[in-house]
């Protein structure tokens, strides 16, 4: 469920008081009876009830419907500039208790991009689950993280909040809803959005930018499917990079060269495959390795032939 322009435009409230509008949602999902129900947006810490009496209660008792209605779980947001858990009002936390949060964080490699999961965040105190590892347990599923599997399932269906608040036949929520795994966040265009490989957006064209409520969809498929591929051992990567740096012993550059590029044909379509099987090997090393191995090889040469065209240009015939 997305809180798109749509939804912004239509409640005159800044989101900070939607207490009303996601009490509302929450108790028209859980009447839909979903698989269960994952909220990733941010908890108020604190009253507002002297801005207006009965918010409090109002997102109180929409979050005790979501709580009774199955599984649930809502975000627990870290300040980026503590690095410490935003704190939640003291009634919501007693509400939904350590068991009922996880962390919403998602990881970027080096390049930005996200392509793998955690299901707990080392903390001082040992570990604290994320929203992908607390569902996996609400569930009580055997999960497994490591690399998004993006090539899992169809583009993701997206339901407006404004819809739903809108929405007053129960036939139509269950439609939308029944037997799902229901992620509710922001999907607007420019903000909360993460670079990936392949944005899985139905409703959108962007192709390598998605709304993160959408990266943890994916991340939670592909934990719940247990098809995480499986990053390869520091062996197996030393062993081929030792493999590929051989072309050092190959005399001429001409070969060496030639040899560089049948081994970094063999070397992409071999990660593919081993991708394919379950296996994620990252190219980036080893393609270093040979094209460093055979620079080393074509220097070598070069240096090699002007040192014999001195040693000719130093000769001196009998005349």
């Amino acid at each position: 469920m997305g809180i798109d322009p749509a939804t912004v435009n239509a409640i005159p409230e800044p989101p900070a008081l939607w207490h009303q509008p996601l009490a509302l949602a929450l108790a028209r999902v859980s009447a839909a009876h979903p698989r269960a129900i994952v909220l990733d947006f941010p908890l108020p810490d604190r009253s507002f009830d002297a801005i207006h009496a009965g918010l409090d209660r109002a997102l109180f008792t929409g979050l005790a419907s979501a709580v009774e209605g199955g599984p649930f779980v809502a975000t627990l947001t870290i300040d980026a500039r503590t690095r410490a858990a935003k704190r939640i009002h003291t009634p919501f936390l007693a509400l939904l208790g350590e068991s009922r949060l996880g962390i919403g964080l998602l990881a970027r490699d080096d390049d930005h991009v996200t392509r793998r999961f955690s299901l707990a965040i080392p903390t001082e105190d040992g570990a604290f689950p994320t929203l992908e590892g607390r569902l996996c347990r609400t569930l009580k599923q055997q999960c497994t993280d490591g690399l998004i599997d993006y090539s899992l399932g169809a583009p993701l269906a997206h339901v407006s909040l404004k819809s739903v608040l809108e929405n007053q036949d129960p036939a139509v929520a269950e439609r939308w809803f029944r037997g799902r795994i229901v992620l509710i966040g922001e999907t607007q265009p420019y903000s909360d959005r993460l670079p990936v490989p392949l944005n899985l957006a139905g409703w959108e064209t962007v192709e390598r930018e998605s709304p993160a409520i959408v990266v943890h969809a994916q991340a939670l498929r592909t934990a719940l499917a247990r098809s995480a591929p499986a990053d390869a051992s520091n062996a197996t990567l030393l062993l081929l990079i030792t493999v590929a740096a051989l072309v050092v012993l190959v005399k001429d550059w001409r070969i060496s060269a030639a040899w560089g590029v049948l081994a970094t044909a063999t070397l992409f379509a071999g990660t593919v495959f081993a991708l394919r099987s379950g296996l994620f090997i990252g190219p980036s090393p080893v393609a270093f390795a040979i094209w460093t191995a055979v620079a080393w090889r074509c220097v070598a040469a070069w240096h090699s032939s002007r040192s014999v065209a001195s040693a000719a240009s130093n000769f001196t015939h009998p005349g």
